[in-house]
């Protein structure tokens, strides 16, 4: 058995002190400053405004089955796909959010066994996505001129009033406020405790949302808590996918943060999907060429007889997601209660009991896997990926 490797973050990110400056026009702002870990501009926080605009329900991300392991194999296409239904009482206050599912095309092309992965935690968006979901209809799945289920499936919807240049509300501001001065002062339970509060209140459109997943990002990094960072560095992507929040340079750096995370945790298959979408950002070339090395070696690691050490935890909601880089995996270290094991590969999905004293062995034929971990909320475990064997004839 091979030994156990783990990457460093192989590039640190600079400390960064900015302020946010009022604009006497609107007459909203509140003056107050920060350190942060990531980003400073003023841009991030306009005067909030709801337009004239209507609600619209965008598709942003769908992640068909990217690897196709038998020639013979047919990946469904999409038929018939039904826009969810904003909700009205959250537009009414100008609401937004996002959904990201996880979802099974059956044998006759029907959505089923759909799953929200993460949310902006507004349950109204969470419903109507599912509804919308369940109406989706594609053309099935063959393998060897056979109907099959197709389980490897992502999409993020996307509920937006008007374009991206609304701000926050004054409470908002405030609050926020007290988080960067309990962090500057040190003071991590009680910004622990102030930023659980301003979710509780609730968060109202997704300019809120990032910048409040920025605030939970640092405080995670100051807590020594990087599993928790990542979750939050990935939400901040998720809701400003484009940089329209951030700004470009700023977004620059947002996704090296997320490549440093996800090396660091042996996310290797997330680490080439970054890499991939730094590559598109302009003017990065400096950038780039200094990330290439890594991501060779991630591509060597993933060839090598080296046991991955992937560190894991469950969120409140109950789960943890992990896209496998290879098809052999075992639990260790578990510090909670893990439930059930869920496989959802290109071709099959299986469920299992958790348990630290087996080994899945995933056939070659049921491709690309996503395993989905079941368990008590914050039940940290280790998930280990074994080298590839070859398969016995």
């Amino acid at each position: 058995m091979g030994k156990l490797i783990s990457l460093g973050i192989l590039f640190s990110l600079q400390n960064k002190s900015f302020n946010f400056i009022r604009l006497p026009s609107q007459g909203c702002f509140m003056n107050f400053s920060g350190k942060f870990f990531l980003l400073g501009t003023a841009s991030l926080i306009t005067c909030y405004a709801i337009g004239e605009t209507q609600p619209q329900v965008q598709q942003t991300t769908v992640n068909e089955p990217s690897t196709v392991l038998l020639e013979s194999a047919k990946l469904p296409e999409p038929i018939k796909r039904v826009e969810p239904k904003y909700p009205v009482n959250m537009a009414r206050k100008g609401a937004e959010g996002w959904v990201q599912l996880n979802f099974v095309v059956g044998t006759d092309g029907s959505v089923n066994n759909i799953v929200v992965v993460d949310s902006t935690g507004m349950k109204g968006f969470e419903k109507a996505a599912v509804n919308a979901l369940k109406n989706w209809e594609y053309s099935p799945a063959y393998v060897d001129g056979k109907p099959v289920e197709q389980c490897h499936n992502k999409v993020q919807l996307d509920f937006r009033i008007g374009g991206t240049n609304k701000g926050v509300r004054r409470k908002f501001k405030s609050d926020y406020k007290d988080v960067l001065e309990a962090l500057s002062n040190n003071d991590l339970v009680l910004a622990s405790q102030l930023s659980e509060e301003m979710q509780r209140k609730g968060l109202l459109n997704t300019r809120e949302f990032a910048l409040y997943a920025l605030l939970r990002a640092d405080l995670a990094k100051a807590q020594d808590d990087p599993v928790e960072e990542l979750k939050y560095v990935k939400r901040i992507v998720r809701t400003d996918n484009n940089g329209d929040y951030l700004g470009a340079e700023s977004y620059r750096v947002l996704l090296n943060r997320l490549f440093a995370l996800q090396l660091q945790q042996s996310k290797y298959l997330d680490v080439l999907d970054t890499f991939q979408r730094i590559e598109t950002q302009q003017n990065n070339d400096e950038n780039i060429a200094l990330l290439k090395p890594y991501v060779t070696k991630v591509l060597n690691l993933l060839k090598s007889e080296k046991i991955i050490s992937i560190p894991g935890k469950v969120k409140k909601d109950g789960d943890w997601w992990h896209d496998l880089s290879r098809s052999t995996f075992s639990l260790n270290h578990v510090n909670g209660k893990l439930n059930s094991v869920e496989l959802r590969c290109h071709n099959k999905r299986e469920l299992y009991s958790a348990t630290t004293d087996s080994v899945w062995h995933i056939p070659a034929s049921w491709g690309r896997c996503s395993v989905r971990i079941v368990g008590e909320s914050d039940s940290q475990f280790t998930l280990l990926e074994m080298p590839n064997q070859p398969e016995q004839s």
